[in-house]
């Protein structure tokens, strides 16, 4: 991304916070949902002592000498250029101040994972009113992903992209409370609607390089025209968005507070079964590249046209 691209400061998503969420997707959602790609759904998951452990359990994969859970200030003194990179294949980098807790064979993939994420009852509940009854349990979630807090005099910048991988809808769970400017899961509104059509297909990862210009171009002119909004919120809330929607995680600037603390969450992507799927090991998802997203390209997938962004869901 160019470094002389203004971005502009998210605002909170200002959604009532102590509102409560309803299983049935109302109208009004499905609207929202269409325009602005995304959904939230608080309180979604009820899983209080379950989401403890799994930050506990984060903590006990952190390496030796990186940092410690007691001493706030080593988790924003450069902890990255302490990192191990022999351990980087096992358990994920630490790059700068996000470190995506993920391997290929383990963590991912852990029942106490999924349980609370993608295979929880009432997420499925949610996932099945947008893409139906043909919805096969996820094998594994992203991995969790955590923001440390950056140093007070370092410069944050957010990292607006969009991911290249196959998927029709994904959620970004929240294992721990996220005030305000601590990394918060941030996302352009309408992004998804302005960018369907530059993939080869509907779904798919693959990007269409004879429109890499215009892409850009748009791209540029929605980080200058769209505020992009943050999720705060409390653990077990819920954010359901659209794949082709342009985001990024926060910048965590709670260390220029006094309760400095890490963003916790876990990210997961879903879409419906019965295709004729297949990996994609040059792009991805697949074996070798994005191995973390659980969903897969499939020979169904049509081209993308103004008319067909909805044509596979049940909204």
């Amino acid at each position: 991304m160019d470094s002389d691209i203004t971005i502009r400061e998210p605002i909170p998503y200002d959604a009532d916070l102590t509102e409560k969420t309803q299983l049935r997707l109302s109208r009004s959602e499905v609207a929202e949902f269409k325009r602005d790609g995304f959904l939230v759904k608080r309180g979604l998951v009820q899983a209080a002592d379950e989401f403890k452990h799994i930050v506990d359990y984060a903590w006990e994969t952190v390496p030796d000498g990186v940092m410690a859970r007691d001493n706030p200030s080593s988790w924003s003194d450069e902890p990255h250029k302490r990192w191990p990179m022999s351990e980087a294949a096992r358990i994920g980098v630490l790059q700068n101040a996000t470190w995506k807790m993920r391997s290929p064979h383990v963590y991912g993939r852990e029942s106490a994972l999924l349980d609370t994420t993608a295979n929880h009852p009432l997420v499925r509940t949610v996932v099945r009113q947008f893409l139906g009854n043909q919805l096969e349990c996820a094998k594994r979630v992203r991995g969790i992903y955590l923001v440390l807090p950056k140093l007070p005099e370092s410069k944050g910048r957010l990292g607006p992209h969009v991911d290249h991988s196959a998927a029709q809808l994904s959620a970004m769970v929240l294992i721990d409370e996220i005030p305000a400017r601590i990394g918060a899961f941030t996302v352009w509104p309408g992004s998804h609607l302005r960018l369907h059509r530059f993939w080869t297909s509907c779904q798919g990862a693959h990007f269409n390089q004879r429109v890499k210009s215009e892409f850009d171009e748009e791209f540029k002119a929605i980080l200058s025209d769209t505020v992009p909004v943050e999720f705060v919120g409390e653990a077990g809330d819920v954010v359901f968005w659209h794949p082709r929607l342009i985001h990024s995680a926060g910048v965590n600037y709670s260390a220029e507070t006094s309760n400095p603390r890490i963003r916790f969450a876990i990210p997961c992507d879903f879409q419906k079964s019965g295709y004729t799927f297949y990996d994609d090991d040059d792009l991805g998802p697949g074996s070798r590249h994005q191995w973390w997203v659980d969903t897969r390209h499939f020979r169904e997938d049509p081209a993308p046209t103004l008319t067909n962004m909805w044509d596979d869901w049940c909204i």
